[in-house]
């Protein structure tokens, strides 16, 4: 095992009991959706995570949490409830806004009919798998090959997978009873207290070596029953080699684990975000801001001047502190140097000339007065944003 915490610490929850019912806030759902949204964005992997599979997807929920993070490129959805699929599969279009705002890079999210328990080359080169309150749905044959298609198959670098905890539902029957099954939910096969589930992880580690793992839980139990740990529980596996450990087995391909019940993926829905490509050199993003930067700096010179009755046609920009403002576009101070000559701009003691040529009536290179600079137009939405969230 390793300790893992979560990147933005713990979760604040609340959780009460009235006479008759117990409530958490906000609900569980939301706070295992929250967990596996922080376990993905985790500053040591993130930027490694590039295609994030689901499985147990149907309700497309957490879909719409997982592709606000800019660095994930592939989403595939997978579950076994084919007419459930094809009623939801629309819930990951684009929306309006998506064609507003594109993104910084490619998203292309697909819907698969399939099992957790079945390897499918559409699984292949997985960063991530989440599966949250999917395995306590499984038959014990079906339980069985789940290590086998994740662990030995599809190897990602992060496995995160959720199931409740039975230790809990002692506080659940002081309400009511548990269904005639005896369990929370009628489809469910079982329910682990927490030692079972811990059991269930070590033996994937001890037949996966290349992975460590660690238990965590969200919804928090009552007041003074801390004894029973949460209503749900989490396991992250999470490869050696994300962590700087050695691993214990090279990585290879590894075949398709061979079932003669194993079913074929099918394919329900695919949609392509529209995203942002900039084909601007790395120069012209730089000039692009200079020009921005130039004119904000000549404004705010200006308007000083004025309320000071002093005025002069001659403002000098330290170049250290537009290369301050240009840390964005990582512009070095040779390059920009070499942008500023190129572009026929004079520097005296390590400042930029400004000129204001009015008299000649002729635009400067750097003058933006037919454009709205980005700080104004930033400025006008945030207005505008910020009148509308008033008024609602």
């Amino acid at each position: 095992m390793f300790s893992y915490k979560f990147p933005c610490g713990d979760f604040q929850t609340l959780t009460t009991m009235t006479e008759d019912n117990f409530v958490f806030d906000p609900p569980v759902y939301e706070q295992r959706y929250c967990a596996a949204i922080q376990i993905l964005e985790d500053p040591r992997w993130t930027q490694q995570i590039k295609k994030v599979v689901e499985f147990g997807c149907a309700e497309m929920r957490l879909f719409h949490l997982m592709r606000r993070i800019e660095t994930i490129e592939t989403i595939v959805l997978v579950d076994i409830d084919e007419p459930l699929l094809k009623k939801t599969c629309t819930a990951i279009n684009p929306l309006v806004a998506d064609y507003l705002r594109h993104r910084a890079g490619p998203l292309r999210a697909e819907i698969w009919q399939g099992s957790i328990a079945d390897s499918s080359e559409e699984l292949q080169d997985t960063d991530a798998v989440i599966a949250l309150e999917l395995i306590e749905h499984v038959y014990d044959d079906v339980l069985s090959k789940i290590p086998s298609n994740v662990f030995g198959f599809m190897q990602p670098k992060v496995v995160v997978f959720s199931t409740p905890n039975s230790d809990f539902n002692v506080v659940f029957t002081r309400f009511k009873p548990l269904l005639p099954n005896g369990f929370r939910h009628e489809d469910h096969k079982f329910e682990w207290t927490r030692e079972e589930f811990k059991t269930w992880c070590m033996g994937i580690v001890e037949q996966y070596p290349n992975y460590v793992f660690s238990l965590l839980g969200v919804g928090n139990p009552p007041k003074d029953m801390e004894s029973v740990g949460h209503v749900s529980q989490i396991a992250i596996f999470v490869r050696k080699d994300i962590l700087e450990m050695p691993l214990v087995n090279p990585l290879s391909v590894l075949p398709k684990p061979y079932t003669e019940d194993s079913g074929s993926y099918k394919l329900i829905h695919a949609v392509d975000y529209p995203f942002y490509v900039d084909s601007r050199t790395e120069k012209e993003k730089i000039w692009d801001e200079v020009q921005c930067e130039l004119q904000r700096f000549k404004r705010i010179a200006n308007s000083a001047e004025i309320e000071q009755e002093i005025y002069t046609d001659i403002i000098k920009m330290p170049i250290a502190h537009l290369l301050e403002r240009l840390q964005i576009t990582g512009a070095t101070e040779e390059i920009l140097k070499t942008v500023l000559q190129e572009k026929s701009l004079k520097i005296e003691d390590d400042c930029v000339i400004i000129e204001d040529s009015e008299e000649s009536g002729e635009s400067e290179p750097y003058d933006l007065s037919d454009h709205f600079s980005q700080e104004a137009v930033l400025s006008d939405r945030d207005e505008e944003e910020e009148w509308d969230l008033a008024n609602n």
